[in-house]
């Protein structure tokens, strides 16, 4: 039915490797994306107070 039904799996020390490698690149977005709102407060250089424009 379908090609990639009867693929062959990888072997358990490539599918190791690559899941180390995965969980790696979300280890990493998941800093970026936590370090960076205290970098552009930093970067931003304003008051701590917020202020609502209309």
């Amino acid at each position: 039915m379908f090609p990639g039904m009867f693929m062959r799996k990888p072997d358990k020390a490539a599918a190791l490797k690559q899941l180390k490698a995965h969980v790696a690149m979300f280890g990493v977005l998941v800093a970026v994306i936590r370090v960076t709102p205290y970098v552009l407060h930093y970067l931003y250089d304003e008051k701590d107070e917020l202020k609502l424009e209309f």
